[in-house]
């Protein structure tokens, strides 16, 4: 696809390739807290010989690359993170957005053909040159990835993948998936009314739903794109070869500008609707092209991006535009049902046919089985936390996202007893075809914190934890920053390492298990943060790891966490009570050890007040007995839960939110809210020694 705007006006820096020494010293602190002394000397050593042997050589390679490419690192980058990566694109490597509900309900249908009409136009403005180009407080980015976000498709390769761009005269269509079938939807030219156009979209949309029958899924192709793929390149290539049809096909599917997946799931809670846009049972997408729009049978929305050559804050701009119009037809829209009349010319729909051979099923057998074990052997859970969000984290004048950064390392630590290697994706637009940098958020002052916390809490003061976090969240920020301008570490290091000729000796540091297990990613996260998401997330990076998705919004936090099972949902009630006891650090450090005992005190005193009236007989009024509001307010202070003692600004904040339950959930929201303020807090915040 040509772009116009793919670059800012002004040309952007190259990526910068920085100092051989720096990287390493950056290196040797990142490496160290992650290790025994012994396992890191051994490390250290081979560091020490190849900065003295074979690195001069290789720095100098670097730069002579720097000099012929636009960008170092991009093409080496695609293939070794994506390319040459056979493991399952929808499992390991795509990702997913759920957006929020639209103010009005819309059926299915027009939803769809609203997502689509803002799809295409967005397609048009970006083609035409008109958009403006993307920047960060008045910064520009490069808009290179922009080329890459319509009518493209990866395919798999024997060896490697590889992306092909179809040009625009071959891909004005746009593929919808419906109860696993595919469809091609052709339409005509915009006209002057927006609703219009949407009108005729939506009515070959319901035609779709109305009178497509389920196919049966052992055949289904989409399924196959979230095979291994070294397995999908074989059943391509079967399905290639069973008949001309099937590949006449299979190219108008993949050279659409993007698909529409119509799901006849309708989720819910924000687990099942971050499953369903991660890989739903499989049969209704492609996994392989440039990005698929999910629209469910209850009008809710999302999407689903593959990654080799776009990333997700790229794609955010295209899914703000998307979330917008949509809002707005659904406040314009009439009454839903209500379709205006077929005017001019009209879009039209096909099916896409395809044959079975004997061995081609067999392939989709094979395909599914692997799906649905995967699925299987995975655990998604979602936590969102309403406690408080960015504007509380700000007061405590901290960075909000090395706080959460903080706040994962500390429920790791709890869960498995020592803090892993930690991806947090830093982007690196601000160069040109630049597209990310590994910040690594372990350093030796979030290590010794989280021992501090959890191993020997008795050793420390209140104070002298908080200030150990704040070292932490600062270096963590710090390192980020680095990263943005350049100067991270891994991309280095990986560059030296690619930069090898394949005749030439491989430094034995590069083998080394300090070196290896320091990118080995069991905690691999990424932040993006927008109102217009309620669910956003993917898969694990490595088979014993978790993928950590995190939202900051205002006044809560949102996290999604997918693991092959290794705990994900007690990850996220340990991420709860990372975040409630680094906030009661941060805001109690000040505090001598008598002031927070008088005030957990009554908290525990609340929750002997409340377990006695919840046991007596004659037990006050519920508010869930209140049937009106007014009732409700009307209530005596006893029947609200007052406790007499109850005295000071935390217990009463705590029986101000107990007001509003019912008896019966009083105990249990004291338990899960407040367990670790009441239970363990004294165990860390109430040292023997200060």
């Amino acid at each position: 696809m040509t772009v116009n705007s793919s670059s800012s006006a002004t040309p952007l820096a190259k990526l910068p390739i920085p100092e051989l020494h720096d990287t390493v010293a950056r290196f040797t602190e990142a490496a160290r807290p992650l290790f025994s002394a012994d396992e890191f000397e051994a490390c250290l050593a081979k560091l020490n010989d190849f900065v003295a042997t074979q690195g001069p050589s290789l720095q100098a390679r670097l730069a002579e690359r720097s000099a012929q490419h636009e960008n170092w690192l991009e093409e080496w980058w695609n293939e070794y993170a994506y390319f040459t990566n056979r493991a399952s694109i929808c499992f390991n490597v795509n990702y997913f957005f759920g957006f929020r509900d639209a103010p009005q309900t819309m059926a299915q249908a027009r939803v769809a053909a609203t997502l689509i009409d803002s799809a295409v136009r967005f397609r048009g403005q970006l083609e035409s040159g008109s958009m403006e180009p993307d920047n960060i407080r008045g910064k520009p980015m490069c808009m290179h990835q922009y080329q890459y976000m319509f009518a493209t498709c990866r395919h798999p390769g024997e060896e490697r993948d590889w992306t092909e761009v179809y040009q625009r005269s071959e891909s004005s269509h746009i593929a919808v998936a419906h109860k696993g079938r595919f469809f091609v939807l052709r339409l005509p030219a915009a006209s002057a009314s927006r609703h219009a156009d949407i009108a005729q979209i939506e009515r070959q949309l319901q035609n779709v739903i109305d009178t497509t029958e389920q196919l049966e899924r052992a055949k289904s192709i989409g399924v196959l794109t979230a095979a291994l793929r070294d397995d999908w390149y074989a059943a391509r290539e079967c399905l290639l070869q069973v008949s001309p049809e099937n590949a006449a096909s299979l190219r108008a599917l993949e050279s659409a500008a993007f698909l529409v997946s119509l799901e006849s799931a309708a989720p819910v809670t924000t687990k099942e609707f971050s499953l369903a846009c991660h890989c739903s049972d499989g049969i209704n997408r492609y996994f392989d092209k440039n990005f698929q729009i999910l629209v469910f049978a209850n009008g809710r929305y999302g999407f689903n991006g593959e990654h080799s050559l776009t990333d997700a804050t790229t794609d955010m701009r295209l899914c703000n535009t998307l979330v917008h119009d949509v809002e707005a037809v659904a406040a314009e829209a009439p009454v839903a049902g209500v379709l205006a009349p077929a005017v001019g010319e009209q879009p039209t729909t096909e099916e896409l046919q395809f044959a079975f051979s004997a061995e081609l099923l067999g392939h989709i057998e094979r395909a599914v089985e692997f799906f649905d074990a995967t699925v299987a052997a995975h655990e998604l859970s979602t936590l969102s936390f309403d406690s408080f969000g960015k504007e509380q984290i700000k007061k405590m004048k901290v960075s909000p996202d090395a706080f959460v950064q903080m706040a994962m390392q500390l429920a790791y630590y709890r869960q498995f007893r020592h803090v892993p290697a930690t991806y947090e994706s830093a982007s690196t637009k601000a160069f040109a075809r630049g597209r990310t940098e590994t910040s690594r958020s372990v350093s030796a002052h979030s290590v010794a914190w989280c021992k501090t916390m959890v191993d020997h809490p008795e050793t420390t003061g209140l104070h002298a934890k908080a200030e150990l976090l704040r070292k932490s969240i600062a270096h963590q920020s710090q390192f980020t920053a680095q990263c943005a301008k350049g100067c991270g570490i891994d991309r280095h290091l990986l560059g030296l390492e690619l930069a090898l000729q394949a005749d030439e000796p491989r430094h034995a540091l590069f083998s080394d298990p300090v070196f290896t297990g320091s990118r080995h990613w069991r905690l691999s996260t990424s932040q993006i943060s927008d109102s217009i998401l309620a669910a956003y997330g993917w898969g694990e990076v490595v088979d014993d790891g978790f993928g950590v998705a995190y939202r900051i919004e205002g006044e809560a936090l949102h996290f999604n966490v997918v693991s092959q099972r290794l705990g994900s949902a007690r990850l996220c009630q340990y991420l709860s009570d990372a975040l409630m006891d680094m906030r009661f650090l941060l805001t109690n450090a000040h505090k001598q050890p008598h002031e927070i005992k008088a005030e957990v005190d009554a908290v525990a005193n609340v929750l002997t007040s409340i377990k006695l009236l919840s046991s007596s007989p004659n037990r006050p009024l519920s508010p869930q007995a209140a049937t009106t509001p007014t009732e409700l307010h009307a209530a005596e202070p006893e029947a609200r839960f007052r406790s007499p003692f109850a005295e000071t600004p935390v217990a009463n904040a705590m029986v101000d939110e107990l007001d509003r339950l019912p008896s019966n959930e009083v105990i249990c929201a004291l338990e899960t809210r407040l367990s670790r303020f009441v239970k363990e807090s004294l165990s860390w915040a109430l040292p023997s020694t200060s």
